[in-house]
């Protein structure tokens, strides 16, 4: 009866990877992101699909530059960028450390974004931010 339960245990999870998606056809899609006209040194910049059909992707950001493998389609684009900054006075992290990580770009560039992108093909995308929208 156990031999009976992990065969059907193991022909169901056959049967659910080999119904799965397909792989996607991805595009390299590769820019700049600066800050107030500063490449951003550190961060990370996320691609999720508007229609939240296709898979999100993420890529990290290193002296402004990003490469990331994406499907093609509508992407809502969020953006995180750190620096390093003084622990209040008194702190110290678990190492000894006297400063710590910081994310230093507003809202409507991460949790309440307005950035989007239209990925057709292996491209370009460069995302300039501005503290102000001036």
């Amino acid at each position: 009866m156990r031999y009976c339960f992990w065969l059907m245990a193991a022909l169901l999870i056959g049967i659910a990877i080999g119904c799965g998606p397909r792989d996607l056809a991805t595009e390299a899609v590769k820019g700049k992101v600066t800050f107030d006209g500063t490449a951003v040194a550190e961060g990370v910049i996320y691609f999720d699909n508007s229609s939240k059909s296709l898979p999100s992707v993420n890529a990290p950001i290193k002296n402004g530059d990003y490469l990331a493998k994406v499907v093609k389609g509508k992407y809502t684009v969020r953006v995180t960028a750190y620096k390093m900054e003084p622990l209040p006075p008194g702190t110290v992290g678990a190492s000894g450390e006297t400063e710590g990580r910081v994310q230093f770009l507003p809202p409507q560039f991460n949790e309440q974004t307005t950035l989007s992108a239209d990925v057709v093909g292996a491209k370009e995308l460069n995302f300039d931010l501005k503290s102000s929208p001036n």
